[in-house]
Formats: C-alpha cells, sequence, structure tokens
C-alpha cells in the first residue's frame, strides 16, 4: 500500500473478486470500451496471481473509491515487463494521479529486480507526454500506426495510433530519484534555434521540433476534423523521424505563448553509442 502527497489517496494491488470487477468497469468509463476492449475476469484472475507472479493489478483509490487503474504484464525478455493500461477518471486526471501510479509501480518492479518497462500511449495527449517523458525519464523509441483495434469513446473515430516507449529502471537519473527532467532550452529558445517538422517539411537534421494540440480532448469535441488532420500529419512526420531515420523522443516542450498553450516534442538523431 502507498499514500501519496494527496490527501486521502492510496494505490494498492488488487486481489479481490469485487476489485477485479471494478477494474474492468473502470476500463468502460475511462476509455469508453465496449465488452470486447475490456479484459476478462478470467484474464485479471490469473494476473493477480502469486504462485507464480504473472502480473501487476493496482488500483487507485481516494478515500476509498477507486478511481485509477494499472495493468502490467510480464514478458519473455529477461527483466522486463509491459505497462498494458494506466487510466484516471476524467475528474481526478489535475491530480498528478497517473505519475503517483507510475513512480509508485517503479518501486515495486525494482523490487522484483525488474530493469525495463514498455508501453504505449497516445503521442497527441500532452499531459501524457510531459508525465512520461520530462518526469519519469522514458524514451520514445517507435510510431505504430492503427495500432489498436477496438470499439471506444475516447477516440471519437480517430485512428488509434501510439507511441512505443521504454524507460530503464537502472539508469542513474532513476536509481537517484525520479524528479522533473528539464530540456537544456527553454520553450523560447528552441523555437528560435530548432526547425519544427511538418509534414511537408522533414528537414536533414540532428533536431526537430513537432507541435502537437494543447488540449487533445476538448480538440476532438470543438473540431474534429482538426483533430484528425493532426494524426495524419504527425503520423508522417513521426513514423519518417522515428521509425526510418532511428530519432528518439525524451524531452517534451509545453507552455503559454500569447495566451495560448504550446506543446512540442524534441525529435534527435540517435548517437551511435546509444543504439
Amino acid at each position: 500500500m502507498n499514500k501519496s502527497n494527496i490527501e486521502g489517496f492510496e494505490i494498492r494491488e488488487l486481489k479481490t473478486p469485487d476489485e477485479i470487477k471494478k477494474c474492468i468497469d473502470l476500463q468502460g468509463e475511462i476509455w469508453g470500451l465496449d465488452e470486447l476492449g475490456k479484459m476478462s475476469p478470467i484474464t485479471l484472475e490469473a494476473m493477480v496471481s502469486e504462485e507464480p507472479k504473472t502480473g501487476i493489478v493496482l488500483g487507485g483509490f481516494l478515500h476509498d473509491e477507486m478511481i485509477a487503474i494499472q495493468i502490467i504484464m510480464s514478458t519473455l525478455e529477461p527483466h522486463t515487463v509491459y505497462l498494458h493500461m494506466l487510466g484516471v477518471l476524467k475528474k481526478y486526471r489535475n491530480l498528478h494521479i497517473g505519475y503517483h501510479m507510475q513512480e509508485h509501480l517503479f518501486e515495486i518492479l525494482r523490487k522484483w529486480n525488474i530493469n525495463k518497462g514498455l508501453w504505449t500511449y497516445e503521442p497527441l495527449e500532452g499531459r501524457n507526454a510531459n508525465n512520461y517523458l520530462n518526469k519519469s525519464g522514458a524514451r520514445v523509441i517507435k510510431y505504430l500506426a492503427g495500432h489498436f483495434r477496438v470499439n471506444d469513446k475516447m477516440s471519437g473515430g480517430m485512428p488509434i495510433d501510439r507511441f512505443l516507449t521504454v524507460v530503464h529502471l537502472d539508469d542513474k537519473f532513476h536509481t537517484s530519484k525520479l524528479h522533473e527532467r528539464h530540456p537544456v532550452l527553454s520553450l523560447n529558445e528552441a523555437l528560435q534555434k530548432i526547425p519544427i517538422a511538418k509534414a511537408d517539411f522533414l528537414p536533414e537534421t540532428d533536431e526537430v521540433l513537432v507541435e502537437i494540440p494543447d488540449d487533445l480532448q476538448q480538440l476532438k469535441t470543438t473540431n474534429m476534423e482538426e483533430a484528425i488532420k493532426f494524426r495524419f500529419d504527425t503520423r508522417k512526420i513521426f513514423t519518417e523521424y522515428l521509425n526510418n531515420r532511428g530519432f528518439f523522443a525524451e524531452n517534451f516542450y509545453t507552455g503559454v505563448i500569447d495566451g495560448k498553450r504550446h506543446n512540442y516534442y524534441l525529435l534527435q538523431k540517435t548517437k551511435k553509442a546509444e543504439v
């Protein structure tokens, strides 16, 4: 059990049938998944087994109400897990719940001698990008177009593309203390010095910025056509740099300019020593 600095919030592994049922229900409430998209009770029952340890299923509770879930799968790769799901109920998404869940999970994984975690997330969600890259020290390594084919309400009909993301828990960054990682340049400096890649402008350089929506969910509500345009324009950019040119992303810029929030990924060319 873990308590964060949010009063009344705690994280614990789910075990009971009632907790597993609530975990399944939350998959519908958080992502709008239909019955085919949710994990089955029998699968989750197997994943909370202790002998053998087959996975980890966490619940985030606020005053005993389950408001967040995290599902972690074991893999065939040594000392490696796959972080399958991390979700928070909409009305609690500005409390840094996801970050606390991730931080607590990393502590559990180290105790199990796990030093590598992989997961996917929506590339156009600035909140997740900031949490995963700047705060949790993860690195985006690949773009997965049309990765999931499920019926859900959150995507709103957009193709469900994802970033493949990795975190190395034995890195020096993580063996000290998880803290917010800052890029070398400020947002304004980066905008002046680093080219911004566009669907029709893919410069040959070691670094590029890629802009994403200031608020994807709000944009889908107000202008779905623009949200879909962001999907296909950025798909072309990310596919070219991450998949074809071997770039990565581990810094995310977010800031207010002229009264409006702007979000940019910094894509960088992988050095030979990092391959």
